[in-house]
């Protein structure tokens, strides 16, 4: 998600090193020299089902973001050739329109509905037409062990203060997230409660964090979570019946490449026979709710209500809009202000 401080970057090399909260030097794929080698799609960790990309077409290849070393806060590596790359909405902070070119799929863009509208609404035109969600998730809290949850979508978000996980808590990396959830906590002081209640930031490990048995909850995007719950009895996910922060996968074509979005692969994961089983992972496209409730029965009943929740609830999720720099100033402060 969202950073709210932007470090500066080193020089750049042939395989440039990026940070993932940090600034993403993409404006140097405008300048590169494209060679003849095959046209080539990036995607960060996590991000596409293999179901999915095992299924681009040729001549296109694949080539997964890497990480450097260290943890969710260490740098990535990105090929300056990529002619495609697939992110999550918190990279949109750390790029400039310049970096990217318009998506050019108005078909694509047209099946769009609901909270995709809304989301591509909050980043304003000139952004919204050169990115393509192609799914979204919603942000949950993923439970080791199911003692104290009675009513937990019920009670929401504040349930991250219960005494009983004091100290076990794993929450997003992102600050600005953080503080999202705290707003739809109630009572005072909920942002500084909320971080004492924490045991560490990081949802790029939160996963690890609960199986080691060192967490009792984390707050991750369902996408990630789906096939441990499928594995793990012990583990429970819960979307609050208040809503939840969203998390997208976005298309984005850097400004140099020449190659077209290979729109037939979207429209493939979009439809029939293969939705169905990648609702069945947890993977949910941007598209209208009647026609992802016609293929429910294909998301196993445990957790039908995450993938697929009611008209209510899904309505009441919520995209972050991009920040500008007055607003980000206030939130770095609010977060300082709230420091254990």
């Amino acid at each position: 998600m969202t950073r709210l401080r932007v470090p500066s970057t080193p020089g750049l090399r042939r395989r440039q090193v990026l940070q993932l909260g940090g600034v993403l030097g993409l404006t140097a794929l405008a300048g590169c020299t494209r060679g003849a080698s095959a046209p080539l799609l990036q995607a960060a960790p996590e991000i596409l089902p293999a179901l999915w990309r095992r299924r681009l077409p040729r001549p296109w290849r694949f080539d997964p973001l890497e990480l450097a070393g260290g943890s969710g806060m260490a740098p990535w590596r990105l090929d300056r050739s990529a002619d495609l790359l697939a992110l999550s909405d918190g990279w949109l902070p750390t790029i400039t329109d310049a970096d990217f070119q318009p998506i050019a799929a108005a078909p694509l863009q047209a099946r769009l509905a609901g909270q995709a509208r809304r989301y591509l609404e909050l980043l304003g035109a000139e952004r919204a037409s050169r990115v393509l969600p192609v799914a979204v998730t919603p942000w949950v809290m993923l439970f080791r062990g199911l003692d104290g949850l009675d009513g937990a979508s019920e009670r929401g978000w504040q349930l991250l203060l219960d005494p009983d996980f004091k100290g076990q808590v794993v929450l997003p990396a992102s600050p600005r997230l953080v503080m999202e959830l705290a707003d739809q906590i109630p009572g005072t002081e909920s942002l500084a409660r909320l971080r004492s209640a924490a045991l560490t930031l990081d949802d790029q490990q939160g996963l690890n964090w609960l199986l080691q048995g060192k967490a009792r909850v984390a707050v991750l995007p369902l996408q990630r979570c789906i096939q441990a719950l499928r594995r793990d009895p012990r583990l429970r996910a819960v979307l609050p019946d208040s809503g939840a922060p969203l998390h997208w996968t976005l298309l984005m074509r850097p400004a140099s490449s020449r190659e077209p979005l290979p729109q037939a692969w979207v429209e493939d994961a979009w439809g029939t026979p293969l939705l169905r089983p990648l609702l069945g992972r947890g993977w949910r496209p941007p598209l209208a709710e009647e026609l992802l409730d016609a293929q429910r029965d294909a998301v196993p009943a445990s957790f039908r209500a995450l993938v697929l929740p009611k008209a209510s609830v899904w309505a009441r999720c919520w995209s972050l809009p991009p920040l500008k720099t007055a607003a980000a100033e206030q939130l770095s402060q609010r977060w300082r202000d709230a420091a254990p």
